[in-house]
């Protein structure tokens, strides 16, 4: 009996429950005024997806949206599925119903409640998301290192081209194996005033370059250049070093192919200056140098990196982040007129979540089908790691970045720990290494190679 009575009671309660909130109305939704976009999606047929955000622009003309639509080397541009955020009693004419094509500009207009009218254009490029994988990794023992000795890495050919202060040798791409020797009939190293090739660089087409190296004023630099692994050197030209306080020869930059047209750079140590050679048909156009200022707020460091975006006395370059003389993590884009930076990234941030290893200098570009990377190495004396920058928006658009942060494309906190320094060796005190990047004929897939001193060689393919 007595439960009878307390589910007649639970029923009652239920039903003046469902009477007092089942009679009330529904909560409008309050009209949001405006025909203002905030923001647009896009999702291509590979089911790659790029939300952005579109800056608020107090104008009646039409609006220009500059979008980066990510996709696969294989995205079809005319089928882009399209969604935006405008307010809730807004409407876009055209509809943005099925796929929209964004192989050329695309115009629109959003259409307010109140019938007020806003004009769009999107001016949209691919931005090909390549992915990356490692084909071999070779530590300091395999490759035969001496300590200390091997500063620099390229490409020739079939080969992976690897510096040694006692010579220059060459590996197969396919397998990392020792191939051989490069030539040095007719080079008395002994003889020059500084002893050893202390770099080495190979351009676009695969001819290597190396000399020795100045310290002090007078001291005389021998570049001498090869066609190939398997050529004899040709001495390209001498300099005497005539600027007080640096050093020359620590870091050499080809851009273009020696055989043909090209320019090479050094760096100077110590000093926001580089010398650049024109170089036509293996012969330097002049024996001098010409001397480029550039503009920074920092003194260059010791490994003075430079790295040329295209062939061209006043190509656009990045150059190496130093603060009180220690390489850092950051990207430096120079105006190659202005010899003023474009986009100068604050470095690497040192806290709980973020322990970077420092280093920097050891970095090169590549521009591939609609996609612009930066592949740099991130040491220490003890340690090294690989990483890539997406920089995409530091080439068309630096004035949208927030942060370096906002750059990586790949980054393993820990990744030192995947590949750390040969036990045979010393530690890396000097904290040298090299980057060396060989864009396919087509520009659709690329390989990268990673040098750490005392450390080993490790290949990527980008593809």
């Amino acid at each position: 009996m007595k439960k009878n009575v307390y589910i007649s009671l639970s029923l009652c309660i239920f039903g003046l429950a469902f009477l007092l909130t089942g009679c009330q109305k529904a909560e409008e939704l309050v009209p949001t005024a405006g025909n203002k976009l905030t923001a647009l999606s896009f999702l291509t047929s590979d089911l790659v997806d790029t939300k952005i955000t579109v800056e608020e622009t107090d104008t009646e003309s039409v609006i220009k949206i500059d979008a980066d639509v990510n996709g696969l080397k294989t995205t079809d541009m005319t089928k882009i599925s399209v969604s935006a955020n405008i307010p809730n009693n807004a409407r876009v004419e055209p509809a943005f119903v099925g796929p929209v094509d964004l192989s050329q500009p695309y115009n629109f207009e959003v259409v307010g409640a109140d019938g007020e009218r806003q004009a769009y254009v999107i001016e949209a490029r691919l931005s090909v998301v390549y992915q990356h994988r490692t084909l071999w990794k070779k530590t300091a023992t395999e490759l035969g290192f001496n300590n200390h000795n091997n500063g620099a890495v390229g490409f020739s050919g079939d080969y992976v081209v690897v510096h040694d202060r006692g010579g220059l040798f060459y590996a197969n791409i396919s397998d990392g194996e020792r191939a051989g020797n490069i030539s040095m009939e007719g080079i008395d190293w002994g003889s020059l005033q500084r002893t050893v090739p202390l770099h080495m660089a190979t351009d676009d087409a695969g001819n290597i370059a190396s000399c020795n190296f100045g310290v002090a004023e007078g001291d005389v630099i021998h570049m001498y250049w090869w066609e190939g692994v398997t050529a004899t050197p040709k001495m390209l030209f001498e300099y005497v070093l005539d600027i007080p306080g640096v050093q020359v020869g620590r870091k050499i930059y080809v851009r273009g192919d020696m055989t043909d047209h090209a320019f090479l750079y050094l760096g100077l140590s110590k000093k926001n200056m580089f010398l650049q050679w024109e170089i036509k048909d293996g012969q330097v156009v002049t024996q001098e140098p010409r001397r480029v200022d550039y503009s920074l707020d920092y003194t260059m460091g010791v490994q003075a990196k430079i790295v040329p975006i295209e062939v061209g006395a006043n190509s656009n370059y990045f150059v190496a982040r130093y603060e009180d003389g220690v390489g850092k993590v950051a990207i430096t884009y120079m105006d190659g007129t202005t010899n003023q930076p474009i986009y100068q990234s604050e470095h690497h941030i040192q806290g709980i979540y973020h322990q970077w290893l420092g280093g920097g200098h050891a970095f090169d570009y590549a521009q591939m089908d609609g996609a612009y990377y930066m592949f740099m190495i991130e040491q220490n004396g003890g340690n090294w790691m690989r990483e890539i920058f997406d920089i995409r928006k530091v080439m068309l658009r630096p004035d949208k970045i927030s942060s370096i942060m906002d750059l990586i494309k790949f980054r393993n906190w820990n990744d030192w720990l995947n590949f750390p320094l040969d036990p045979n060796f010393a530690s890396n005190g000097n904290v040298t290494g090299d980057v060396k990047v060989k864009v396919s004929p087509d520009g659709k897939s690329a390989l990268v190679a990673f040098l750490c001193t005392n450390g080993g060689v490790e290949l990527w393919e980008i593809y």
